[in-house]
């Protein structure tokens, strides 16, 4: 520390050394190795800025080499005698004064030499250690000093546990030497009892002396205390009961002040302190407690504190007479046969020990008592005894013993408190003799029943309490009292759920008296007991919520309450009431069997919702009790005239069909139900009806009817093909008619009232129609075998009318597509229909089912004559230009060799001949030529649905797929939502990678890019609905899968782009703003936030990811590749710069390099070079190395910026550049020439000055082109040549710049202004050569005298001419 210069430091560390700084310093005189070795001459050296402190450390010597003298405080004490520091403060190591005859130790009391010389010894004994609270010492030094050495140690004991009594005594106000007294005595192995009760008296009356005297008072009367105290030590018998009669008035009040009965067990406690002080003192035994006990009839009390206390016979007989009449005669029999005898000089009362007979009975309680000691078992004899004698005191007192069984105690003691018939009827179990029956836990099971039975509640809860207050079975029988007596429900659910806690924490341990397993069945059978005992529903009710609210099935292996408890409240509003059998056994075949009953009761009395809340409970079906409620009701509308409305009629049916479904009817019952409904209104229609419109809505009505039914039918798993088709059949009977009956009359009106209401049965219906059931819509229906041809049309029973109506209905069916229907409803009724037949021709030679030969005649001519006249058929016929086309697009060659196709030519044939289903005929022709295509057989094509085979186009990777798409969704009609949903998932998948993995080929691959994916999009007639379904499907995206989420809102956002849906492009905004802060950002997945801003190309609406790779340091990830020529990307992020990063050229100039901006790079480094500049202007003008470090920087900045603007053939911009730059280059020129001039960051009036002072022109012109500056040159000429000198300038100005006439004007006039001195005049004769304007020449040499230039000009013949002609002129 010393070598580095920190001598303080040194100084300071040497303080910690042992023996401070004195001890180092002799340390280093020492010649040995010490950890606090310190150099002296360094020590000294290092101290040198310190000179009184090296003073103080290195004195210096005198001449005579004798150091200075150090005055110390103990020189100064020499001259005090009293203080001679030569005798005293030797143990000083600073005193040097000191004798060694003296001690050199610091005097203190236990110094050897002071105590022998002066100290006054004194031996301690066992007294002084107890008046120190030090009972062990004083019994220690008892047994060293006195009881070693003592021949008679009992006395010796004896005296010293009299001598620690009375020290005790005197000292009653001083706990530790009280406390200190009474172990002492323990220690010698004499009784501390007599002192103890002493202290307890002493403190109880000062106590009471002191709450009822003044505070100022309680010294004298400690005083008066502690003298009363000697004086009983000293005079024992007046001091004990003067003391006694202060004891018992304390003892009085103290019992007042507890608030407790002065004739209580707590107040006996109290006295008893009195009777033991009286007993230890010998003085008569005070009778102020057994006083109060007779005054308040307190027999028990009284006996109890006689007997314990062994008061005289006489004195108890002489107290009797202040008890009551009748408790003075039953104490005095009591106390007549008792004697007294005196045993080792104390009182006791006993019975005399004479030798009794076995037989024998004892004649009191006491006597029983003194009997049951010499038994082997106590307290089976006070059992047998108490049974005998029906004294349940008896075992209760057996009960005290340790070895009890408390159960039968229990049991002896809840018997004896009976009546003779209560008692026979609990015991008639029993054979043999109840006094010697051994009593277990069945025998208290019946027990508790009976007197539950007989209302003797209260005694059993009294018993457990008594015998076993903690067995959990107190709860259940204290919530009985309080279920049945009190009506105290909610008490009566806490001692319940006690019971519960009690019951599962008793399952834990074994320290039961009553096992669990007992406790848990009968409580079963308590709560059966008390259900079955409620007198009435409402608390029934009350007991079973509850035990719901419990849950008493968790512990207790009962009933369900809370079921029982739920089926009393739904009834109790009603007059039925719960089935008592229920209450005994709730198994599921009783409850639906009470719970059917209940419901046949509900159901008479219209409470429907009521009964089905029974039957949810019971979980029986409620089927036939809603269709009898819905059947109720209809009876209900019909009777008040509301069944007449159409709206009625139909808002009930609906209604009905809601209530079924809600209910989870049977289907089969609902639908016998519509059925029947069904047939009743064919009852009507049978009726002769009043109108048309009457009959028109009875047809609709029952077509509705049946439809319901065939709906319902329809449901079940797997549906009944006969009976739907039954159905179906009878719904089309319906629709004949009704279109017969439309047919048949010409009113317009009705046609616009059955059709144009509101609310009307064919719309009802058609939400419940069926016909689309894939059972009834079998292949086989699509087959010509089994249909009705033209032979056997004559089969059918249909009317002229029907069949018209039938004609027309078919019609309607093909033109919609239904050709299965169709052709169901064509075979139920054996009806022949042109239409159809061609439309199933169609379909047989399509699939090859069929040939041309084998078609029916009536068809073969069909086809013969449509080949001869096609073209003509075609003209006369309606046709779709765009579906005929769309049909020929599936064409694999053109069209004259389409034509070669016989099958495609028959099948173009038959669908001309169609009248209705020519679009079904269209589509059957436009699967077979796409079947041709894909190299799959019809058939296989047909079966497939349109999803299927449209991804078959779309995966087959021809060049017009799109197109052939196209038309395929146009001719099979698919929707544009089906188009959407199969296209989002596609898309979907090929995002996920999942394509290849499952075998199927993919119709989009990301790698095709965007163009592929908006032909795609463009399929669907709304591409909306494919963005759509494509922000829907990120949801179900996995987690983890982002690449797939931002792909999925590209796309989603090209597809809303395509028709500037702004609320889908609003969606995904949003949804790209959730992904990039809460998934994109914390992965750091920032490649792909990248391609997000990229592939949206909203920019400006998504800086937020600019923000984010900028704070993240990967902004550079923006430019990486494929941006040269995304326009709107460079625009965005020069943008996006300029607003948010305005200070921050690096990204500047990284956006420009990447785009090859090279104008936008040229101006952010002049830019930088500026703002050097401004930074080096900001500060004084001084020539340092920072100032050159600077102007290289701008240098640097400004060749940069001139290479980038003529890159980009900004040649002005670079000039400036250059001319700067020059100037900057000049400057750092000057300035490593040490010339300190400053030529950049000018002002334009400086300018001139600094021209003037640049000694060369090519400096000048360097400062003029940098400040784009026009100088007054005759001034700068004027300067440098015509003052200076300086012609080297000159020639330079001329390479530059021509001589003008005006210029040696200017200077002229300049050399006059200044009246320029002898040598101006020689350098101005000098430059006036330089003029080439002869006549100026002379004119100028002639103004300034210089006559020797003008002679010589008019002499010379090259001029003088001209000279003379312009002197003339």
């Amino acid at each position: 520390t010393l070598l580095q210069g920190h001598p303080l430091m040194a100084l300071a560390t040497i303080m910690f050394a042992p023996g401070g700084i004195d001890q180092v310093m002799q340390e280093r005189r020492d010649t040995g190795d010490s950890l606090w070795k310190v150099d002296p001459q360094l020590l000294k050296m290092a101290l040198a800025p310190y000179p009184k402190l090296r003073a103080a450390l290195f004195p210096q010597l005198t001449p005579h080499g004798i150091p200075p003298l150090d005055i110390s405080l103990y020189h100064l004490l020499q001259s005090l005698h009293p203080f001679d520091p030569s005798r005293l403060f030797g143990w000083q190591s600073a005193n040097l004064l000191s004798s060694s005859d003296f001690s050199n130790d610091l005097p203190h009391f236990s110094c050897p030499d002071l105590v022998n010389k002066y100290a006054i010894t004194e031996q301690l004994d066992f007294s002084y250690y107890l008046r120190h609270g030090r009972p062990s010492y004083a019994f220690a030094t008892f047994l060293v000093q006195q009881l070693a050495k003592s021949n008679s140690p009992k006395q010796l004991m004896q005296r010293a546990s009299i001598e620690a009594y009375n020290l005790g005594l005197t000292h009653f106000t001083v706990p530790p030497v009280a406390a200190a007294c009474v172990a002492f005595l323990e220690l010698l192995g004499a009784s501390s009892f007599k002192l103890r009760i002493d202290l307890k008296v002493a403190d109880t009356i000062l106590k009471h002396w002191h709450m009822n005297a003044e505070e100022s008072q309680h010294r004298s009367l400690q005083n008066t205390l502690a003298e009363k105290l000697q004086n009983l030590i000293e005079f024992n018998g007046s001091s004990a009961e003067e003391l006694l009669t202060h004891l018992e008035n304390a003892t009085r009040e103290n019992v007042q002040s507890r608030d407790v009965h002065r004739a209580s067990f707590e107040a006996g406690q109290e006295w008893s302190l009195v009777a033991q002080f009286c007993r230890l003192h010998n003085i008569t035994l005070s009778m102020a407690y057994l006083q109060e006990c007779a005054r308040e009839d307190e027999w028990l009390q009284f006996v109890i504190f006689a007997q314990v206390h062994n008061y005289q016979p006489d004195e108890v007989q002489a107290l009797l007479k202040d008890f009551s009449a009748t408790l003075q005669d039953h104490l005095s029999l009591a106390f007549q046969n008792l004697q007294f005898v005196s045993q080792d000089n104390s009182v006791s009362c006993v019975v005399t020990k004479e030798e009794h007979k076995k037989d024998e009975s004892p004649e009191d309680l006491f006597q029983a008592l003194y009997w049951c000691q010499e038994k082997p078992k106590p307290w089976r004899y006070l059992l047998s005894e108490a049974v005998q004698h029906s004294a349940p005191v008896l075992s209760i007192l057996a009960a005290c013993f340790q070895e009890t069984d408390v159960l039968q105690c229990l049991c002896v003691w809840v018997v004896v408190s009976l009546d003779d018939i209560i008692i026979a009827e609990a015991t008639k179990h029993i054979n043999d003799s109840i006094e010697y029956h051994e009593w277990n836990l069945h025998d208290l099971s019946l027990m508790w029943k009976v007197l539950l039975e007989r209302g003797k509640g209260k005694q059993l809860v009294r018993g457990f309490q008594l015998f076993l207050k903690e067995c959990p079975w107190v709860y259940m029988l204290e919530m009985y009292e309080m279920c049945t007596e009190h009506k105290n429900y909610q008490e009566a659910k806490l001692k319940l759920q006690e019971f519960q806690k009690c019951l599962l924490s008793a399952a834990d341990s074994a320290d039961t008296e009553i096992s669990v397993q007992w406790m848990e069945s009968q409580a079963g059978v308590l709560l059966k007991l008390m259900m079955q005992q409620c007198p009435t529903q409402y608390e029934l009710g009350k007991l079973l919520q509850l035990l719901a609210e419990v849950d008493c099935a968790l512990v207790i292996n009962g009933p369900d309450f809370k079921r029982l408890s739920r089926l009393s409240q739904l009834l109790q509003d009603t007059s039925i009431s719960v089935d008592c059998s229920l209450l005994i056994n709730d198994n599921t075949d009783t409850l639906q069997n009470v719970c059917g009953k209940i419901l046949d009761q509900l159901q008479k009395k219209g409470l429907f919702a009521l009964a089905r809340q029974v039957a949810d409970l019971a979980q029986l079906p409620v089927d036939h009790l809603v269709v009898h409620e819905v059947t109720q009701e209809l009876q209900s509308l019909k009777q008040h005239g509301q069944w007449q409305r159409k709206e009625t009629r139909i808002n009930f049916w609906k209604k009905c069909h809601n209530c079924f479904k809600n209910n989870l009817i049977s289907h089969l019952v609902a639908s016998e139900f519509f059925l029947a409904q069904g047939n009743d209104q064919q009852t009507i229609k049978s009726e002769p009806a009043s109108s048309f419109k009457e009959q028109l809505e009875t047809i609709q009505e029952r077509c509705l009817l049946l439809t319901m039914a065939g709906h319902w039918l329809s449901q079940n798993n797997p549906p009944t093909l006969d009976e739907l088709e039954e159905v179906e059949k009878r719904i089309w009977l319906c629709r004949i008619s009704q279109q017969a009956l439309l047919m048949s009359t010409a009113s317009g009106f009705a046609w616009q009232v059955s059709v144009c209401g509101e609310i009307s049965f064919d719309s009802a219906t058609k939400e419940f129609l069926f016909s689309k059931l894939p059972a009834l819509n079998s292949s086989q229906y699509l087959k010509l075998q089994g249909f009705p041809n033209k032979d056997t049309a004559s089969n059918c029973r249909l009317d002229k009318t029907a069949k018209e109506a039938l004609t027309i209905l078919i019609g309607e069916l093909l033109d919609r597509g239904c050709i299965h229907e169709a052709s169901r409803v064509s075979r139920y009724f054996e009806f022949y229909n042109q239409d159809i037949s061609l439309v199933l021709h169609c379909r047989a030679l399509a699939s090859g089912e069929l040939q041309t030969a084998d078609f029916h005649p009536s068809i073969q001519i069909v086809l013969t004559t449509g080949a001869s006249f096609n073209e003509e058929i075609g003209l006369h016929r309606k046709r779709i230009p765009s579906l005929s086309s769309i049909a020929s697009s599936f064409a694999l060659y053109p069209e004259e060799d389409n034509v070669k196709d016989q099958v495609v030519k028959d099948l173009k044939i038959l669908t001309n001949e169609c009248h209705h289903g020519k679009s079904y005929c269209r589509q059957v022709l436009s699967l077979y030529e796409l079947s041709k295509e894909l190299g799959c057989s019809f058939n296989d094509i047909s079966t497939q649905d349109s999803d299927t085979v449209l991804r078959e186009v779309l995966s087959s990777q021809r060049p017009d797929r799109y197109k052939k798409a196209q038309a395929f969704i146009t001719t099979q009609g698919l929707k544009p939502e089906a188009v959407a949903a199969l296209l989002a998932e596609e898309v979907v998948q090929a995002s996920l990678s999942s394509a290849e993995a499952k075998g199927v080929r993919q119709i989009y691959n990301l790698l095709d890019g965007r163009e592929a994916f908006l032909h795609l999009a463009k399929l669907c007639q709304d591409p909306i609905l494919v963005g759509t379904k494509l922000l829907d499907k990120i949801s179900s995206i996995p987690n983890g899968q982002l690449e797939c989420t931002v792909e999925l809102l590209i796309l989603a956002h090209d597809c809303f782009s395509l028709t500037c849906h702004m609320e889908g492009i609003s969606r995904v905004l949003q949804a790209a703003r959730h992904l990039s802060h809460k998934h994109l950002a914390p992965k750091e997945e920032y490649s792909l936030m990248v391609r997000l801003v990229t592939g949206i190309g909203r920019y400006n609406d998504m800086t937020y990811i600019f923000d984010l790779l900028h704070e993240n340091h990967r902004f550079e990830m923006l430019l990486r590749k494929n941006v040269e020529s995304n326009g709107d990307l460079k625009t965005a992020l020069l943008d996006y710069i300029k607003r948010c990063l305005p200070g921050d050229s690096e990204k500047h100039n990284m956006v420009a390099f990447c785009f090859s901006m090279c104008r936008e790079i040229g101006e952010n480094h002049e830019g930088a070079a500026r703002v050097q500049l401004k930074i080096i202007e900001s500060k004084p003008w001084e020539v340092t190395p920072e100032l050159k470090k600077s102007l290289l920087k701008v240098l640097t900045f400004l060749k940069d910026a001139a290479e980038s603007y003529s890159k980009d053939s900004c040649i002005r911009r670079a000039s400036q550049c250059v001319r700067l730059a020059k100037l900057v280059t000049l400057q750092l020129h000057l300035l490593n020439n040490n010339q300190d001039v400053q030529l950049i960051n000018l002002q334009r009036n400086d300018l001139m000055a600094c021209i003037l002072s640049l000694p060369r022109f090519y400096q000048a012109s360097i400062v003029v082109e940098a400040y784009d500056f026009v100088p007054d040159w005759a001034e700068v000429l004027y300067e440098h040549v015509v003052v200076r000198g300086e012609f080297a300038y000159l020639e330079e100005f001329k390479q530059q710049h021509p001589l003008q006439h005006s210029l040696f004007e200017e200077v002229s006039k300049k050399f006059k202004q200044h009246k320029g001195d002898a040598v101006a005049s020689q350098n101005l004769k000098r430059l006036l050569q330089y003029c080439e304007d002869i006549y100026l020449f002379y004119k100028l040499a002639y103004e300034h005298n210089f006559t020797d230039i003008a002679n010589k000009l008019l002499k010379e013949p090259q001029t003088s001419c001209y000279l003379n002609d312009m002197i003339a002129s």
